[in-house]
């Protein structure tokens, strides 16, 4: 064991730097700390710009409706009568939904979306059976908001924002490499 020790002094003198003699990095190590250096502090910038945006992530949900030029026609249509299914363990409730277009009525079962009396709708000119329901569905009011055990109104916490700590850190990271690079490189003979 003590044979080790008494050639580490001989092998550390053998080499100049830690770039040793290794070709490339002994001639270009310089170039190569200076680059990480540069991406180090271009990751830096770019996780300040991300920490003044605050969090942010893709939000999957649709809260408004996207409209888009159907060239459907907007009517009223009435509500007939309702019907209910049993399929299993699942209930399916229906209403049956009746509009006049040119005296000719039409007339469709549609899922039971809690109005009462006539609802708006949008039909194609060209094939009137082809509707939809263009009023919204109004909240319940019976909706509570989500409340903990005491009774508190629970919020949204605010989500972390990964992608500032993981530029920050990877900025970090690169500028240490650079910074290692060219102390060696120049410092170390």
């Amino acid at each position: 064991m003590t044979g080790i020790y008494e050639y580490l002094p001989i092998l550390f003198a053998a080499q100049e730097n830690a770039f040793g003699k290794t070709g490339i990095l002994d001639k270009y190590g310089n170039i190569l700390g200076i680059v990480l250096c540069v991406f180090g502090l271009i990751m830096l910038a770019f996780s300040g710009k991300v920490k003044k945006m605050g969090s942010f992530y893709l939000e999957m949900t649709n809260k408004e409706p996207v409209i888009k030029e159907t060239n459907y026609v907007p009517a009223e249509a009435e509500i007939v009568s309702r019907r209910t299914t049993k399929l299993a363990t699942m209930t399916l409730k229906e209403m049956l939904v009746q509009f006049d277009v040119d005296g000719i009525t039409y007339s469709n079962w549609t899922p039971d979306l809690g109005f009462e009396g006539n609802v708006a709708i949008e039909y194609d000119p060209v094939n009137p059976k082809d509707f939809y329901i263009s009023d919204k569905v109004k909240a319940d009011e019976n909706d509570t908001p989500d409340t903990d055990d005491n009774g508190e109104v629970l919020t949204e916490t605010p989500k972390t924002n990964n992608a500032f700590i993981a530029m920050l850190g990877f900025g970090i990271v690169l500028l240490g490499l650079g910074a290692a690079f060219l102390y060696d490189f120049y410092f170390i003979k």
